[in-house]
């Protein structure tokens, strides 16, 4: 682990998708969401609209499932509906990405800080470190949108935020990310970038510099950015 301190002073990590197998169980909360307010048939194109919300925040997708399925409802109660579908199924069959606790653990034997910047709003982020206790990973290194004035990744707010709060440049941080909104925010913020991938980003992995299919993988990434 030496030749990752060596390249780098922090690690930040983002959260669905990255750290824990929830990108499925997003696709199914909007389904849900949609379910509850009778719209259950949909069209390729509405499939492939809810396949590309990979990422984004709940705010934007709100939008967008308003724009698009014309829902009766304003943006904060479809926001306040959704959350407590994903509080829900959140709780059931999530489990850590393959190798991310063993790769934590070498992280923190080597005295690597790192943290979470997560588009989730607040109460899914404290739902989900309830469940996966992510202070033993991360201390009080958890990080929301809630925490940069709800400016969702591809802003580079978050990471920015958080690389303050461990102590680092940006220049000096390395983000592990799963979509094309967290991609875009690390590089903006100026930071290197390893992907996660997944059925939903192959199409955008030259964004990064890395790309992994488990953290077993993780090590020798690093090795090469």
């Amino acid at each position: 682990m030496e030749h990752v301190k060596g390249k780098i002073k922090a690690i930040i990590f983002d959260m669905d998708g990255t750290i824990i197998n929830t990108e499925a169980a997003w696709q199914k909360i909007t389904l849900a969401l949609l379910s509850q307010y009778g719209i259950t048939d949909l069209t390729n194109e509405q499939q492939a609209l809810l396949r590309s919300f990979s990422g984004m925040g709940m705010a934007p997708v709100a939008e967008q499932l308003k724009l698009h399925f014309n829902l009766a409802h304003d943006i904060e109660t479809i926001i306040m509906h959704k959350t407590a579908i994903a509080n829900a199924v959140l709780a059931e069959h999530i489990e850590f990405i393959e190798g991310f606790e063993l790769f934590h653990a070498r992280l923190q034997a080597s005295n690597i800080p790192t943290g979470i910047a997560t588009n989730a709003m607040p109460d899914n982020l404290r739902a989900l470190a309830k469940q996966f206790d992510f202070e033993r990973y991360f201390g009080a290194n958890l990080y929301s949108q809630a925490d940069v004035d709800y400016r969702p990744k591809p802003d580079p707010a978050l990471f920015l935020h958080a690389a303050e709060k461990l102590g680092v440049k940006p220049e000096e941080c390395l983000v592990f990310e799963d979509s094309m909104p967290g991609f875009l925010a690390a590089r903006a913020a100026g930071m290197k970038c390893i992907a996660i991938k997944n059925d939903l980003n192959h199409s955008f992995l030259e964004n990064v510099h890395e790309a992994i299919s488990n953290y077993h993988e993780a090590e020798e990434a690093i090795k090469k950015i």
